[in-house]
């Protein structure tokens, strides 16, 4: 066994010696973390395969605007890969300045900015230390 992966085993274990469930998406990481809208300190952690980002109960995040709708895009994380699809709202979602298509997934990157409304978004993304990266 290295050391790099007897530090690792010894963090999925508990303080008990059970094993330690690991987190949506491990290795990997997803956050939305808001630059510019009603609280500029909120913090999203992607904890699930779809997240709707939209107006009031429908959405997973809720971001309380005229300008957003009630569903308005959807954020899929699957592996390694984060993409976004703007399901037909009113007045779009922009990804790094770029309006996307109805209905058409977008791949998103470290550091992408995402625009619905008023709000901006940046997708912060990385691999949790201490983890191999999955065989291909």
């Amino acid at each position: 066994m290295t050391r790099a992966s007897s530090a690792a085993e010894a963090l999925a274990e508990t303080a008990n010696r059970t094993k330690r469930e690991a987190p949506f998406g491990a290795p990997y990481a997803f956050v939305l973390v808001t630059v510019e809208g009603d609280d500029p300190a909120a913090v999203y952690r992607l904890t699930r395969a779809e997240t709707v980002v939209g107006r009031g109960d429908e959405g997973h995040i809720a971001i309380e605007e005229e300008q957003v709708s009630r569903v308005h895009c959807k954020i899929r994380v699957e592996g390694s890969v984060c993409t976004i699809v703007d399901v037909g709202s009113r007045n779009g979602t922009s990804v790094n300045g770029r309006r996307l298509a109805p209905n058409v997934a977008q791949r998103l990157r470290n550091l992408d900015e995402i625009e619905i409304g008023s709000h901006r978004l940046l997708l912060l993304t990385g691999r949790f230390r201490g983890q191999t990266k999955p065989a291909a």
